[in-house]
């Protein structure tokens, strides 16, 4: 059974009533109008009993889908239409179980609010942040992103109501990100990519010279992650999440391979390892470097250590003697977007930068002797 509650407001008085309906239905009567109306099914509100154009500011100006009562809390993302007086809302995402849709709808000089959901269910919260990428507690003032992962899959289109970033008195910087409608999960729902606003990155930008970058070097910033944010099950994390990073000078130089410490493999079981100059993208250090031998591609494990500043690979077989490669693919970067032959910052005035990265660097080592 689906609850519902619903006020109306008009000519300056407030009626209430409560109801309990099967089907998520619901009628009243506005003054001077036609009888506006809000359902809830099969994850779509309806809104009916509108007169007139389109309003100038979209129909997400009359009708607002939240996930809170409070009014001051973000409206859902999702796609609107209107035929014949109706307007339908179709959430972008599907609410998780046993969260409450809280529907406003101004028609008519009147003001129809609405609230549904299933009967909230006792979930036993046991869902985590697993991990926060960067790991080490010093990033770089241009960092370009951090990753989040999860114990199990999350809710998605909630991320950005629940990332916070506080300066060192404590202050939550605004808009530091780019804040995507199409969170960038991957395929498990389980790894959350979180870029930083390129634009108060960017030297000579005018976010940047406004704004300011959203980390200072010399300061300190706070990272914390809201235990309200839901996994896919509908239950809440199972703590709050903090961390404390110090903030380092920016990095602007491009990455040079040339520069990684490589420890070839001396036994047949042994793992092969390359440590870098500086810490790497987690995700892509883990995805832009792999070994070949005679030009095909050698299966095994790869691990990204130490505050991602070592990369690890177990091979499947053991290994064999003979001339082996390591391809390091262009796309990798370091946490400032810094790739081979390019800088993410790249001064264009400058002929001697390279606005373009190098495709595929490739490092030759030797298999263990039997």
């Amino acid at each position: 059974m689906i609850a519902t509650k619903h006020l109306i407001r008009a000519a300056g008085r407030r009626l209430a009533a409560r109801s309990f309906i099967l089907g998520a239905a619901l009628f009243l009567s506005a003054c001077g109008g036609a009888e506006p109306a809000i359902t809830y099914s099969e994850g779509v509100v309806r809104a009916s009993g509108w007169n007139g154009p389109a309003p100038a500011d979209g129909w997400e100006s009359v009708l607002i889908v939240r996930v809170s009562a409070d009014e001051a809390a973000p409206a859902m993302l999702g796609e609107y239409a209107e035929s014949g007086g109706v307007i339908t809302f179709t959430p972008r995402f599907a609410p998780s179980p046993g969260v409450e849709l809280h529907a406003t709808f101004h028609a008519n000089q009147s003001t129809l609010e609405t609230t549904f959901g299933e009967p909230a269910k006792a979930i036993a919260a046991t869902t985590r942040v697993a991990n926060l990428y960067p790991s080490t507690d010093e990033w770089p003032e241009n960092t370009l992103k951090m990753y989040l992962t999860f114990s199990a899959p999350m809710a998605a289109g909630e991320a950005y109501t629940h990332i916070k970033v506080l300066d060192d008195q404590g202050r939550v910087i605004v808009q530091p990100f780019v804040e995507f409608e199409q969170e960038l999960w991957d395929a498990s729902g389980t790894r959350l990519t979180v870029l930083f606003d390129p634009g108060r990155i960017k030297r000579g930008l005018v976010d940047n010279e406004g704004s300011g970058p959203p980390l200072v070097a010399g300061r300190t910033v706070t990272i914390e992650i809201d235990p309200t944010w839901r996994d896919a099950s509908g239950a809440s994390l199972a703590e709050k999440f903090v961390r404390v990073v110090r903030v380092t000078p920016a990095v602007r130089d491009v990455v040079h391979v040339k520069r990684w410490k490589l420890d070839a493999p001396r036994a047949s079981d042994a793992d092969l390892v390359v440590t870098f100059d500086r810490p790497m993208d987690h995700a892509l250090a883990q995805r832009a470097i792999s070994v070949t031998k005679d030009g095909a591609r050698i299966a095994g494990q790869t691990r990204v250590t130490d505050a991602e500043t070592v990369w690890r690979f177990t091979p499947e077989a053991p290994w064999a003697p003979g001339g082996y490669f390591i391809a390091v693919d262009g796309v990798i970067e370091d946490l400032a977007g810094n790739r081979p032959g390019k800088m993410f910052d790249v001064d264009t005035s400058d002929p001697a930068q390279s606005t373009e990265a190098t495709a595929v660097t490739a490092i030759p080592f030797e298999g263990p002797n039997r």
